[in-house]
């Protein structure tokens, strides 16, 4: 029976051991993350600023605010004049009481975030400043009729990024940003535009893009569009060789008819045709 105890005694010691060294790492790890959390929240209230500084710029003002401390500034120089000659004189300051004092009488605004400090008007708003996190459009392509149309293509106007329809008529476009347009196409059918806005999902039904009669023309092997045609196009009646004309054969008739147009004779054995 000793013998037992002894060994669950040796083989628990190693395995609590472990335990305990896990735990300890966790613990560890939990009290860097909150005094990391802390640092950064209250390090623009703790952080005292001194400047000294005569007749000079805001933007060397911001420059000597960086150099003393940990502090960034994201500014636009056609919102904020940093050309502005300043006078300032203070000692231990925090953040907030020096730029309240640096852009007094002014419009400028600023917004401070753990180390860095946006300056923006009010004409910009800070939620226009940031960046637009692009999602994925989803949604299906049909004909006027409710039919999908596979292989219809969806492009992010201006750019080359897009897809195309599965033979469901259904399609998945990623990384599209809020303020896109999507154009949808389709051989035969008049395009889309589609501003994405705040969708996530978009169906589209498309309509047919119908060809006026007076702009086609029939050719030997289908039709043609006028505009597409090289050549000339001439018409003649059966009215103006058959019914009016002693004539043995359509060459005949033709001959003289159109201008421009030469009928001759395979060879010159009388009574050959044309």
């Amino acid at each position: 029976m000793k013998k037992i105890n002894c060994f669950l005694w040796e083989w628990k010691i190693p395995e609590l051991q472990k335990l305990l060294k896990v735990m300890k790492l966790i613990v560890f790890i939990l009290l860097i993350s909150v005094i990391s959390v802390f640092a950064n929240n209250s390090y623009s209230q703790t952080k005292l600023l001194n400047l000294k500084i005569k007749n000079n710029t805001v933007k060397a003002v911001l420059q000597n605010i960086e150099e003393q401390s940990e502090f960034y500034f994201m500014y636009s120089e056609k919102l904020v004049d940093v050309d502005r000659k300043v006078s300032i004189n203070i000692k231990n300051k925090k953040i907030n009481e020096v730029l309240n004092q640096l852009f007094a009488q002014t419009n400028v605004e600023h917004t401070v975030k753990d180390r860095f400090i946006l300056l923006t008007t009010p004409e910009v708003s800070v939620r226009s400043l940031t960046v637009q996190q692009p999602k994925t459009i989803s949604g299906t392509v049909t004909d006027e009729s409710g039919e999908p149309l596979p292989g219809a293509s969806v492009i992010i106007k201006g750019t080359t990024t897009g897809t195309v329809t599965n033979n469901n008529g259904n399609y998945n476009l990623s990384n599209v940003p809020d303020n896109a347009t999507l154009v949808f196409s389709f051989i035969g059918m008049i395009s889309k535009e589609i501003s994405v806005d705040n969708q996530t999902t978009i169906n589209v039904t498309m309509a047919a893009d119908a060809i006026g009669l007076d702009e086609v023309v029939a050719i030997g092997y289908g039709t043609q569009k006028k505009i597409n045609l090289t050549g000339a196009i001439s018409q003649v009646k059966s009215t103006d060789f058959i019914e009016e004309r002693p004539v043995t054969s359509v060459g005949q008739a033709l001959q003289g008819v159109i201008p421009g147009l030469t009928v001759s004779k395979s060879n010159g054995i009388p009574g050959e045709g044309y």
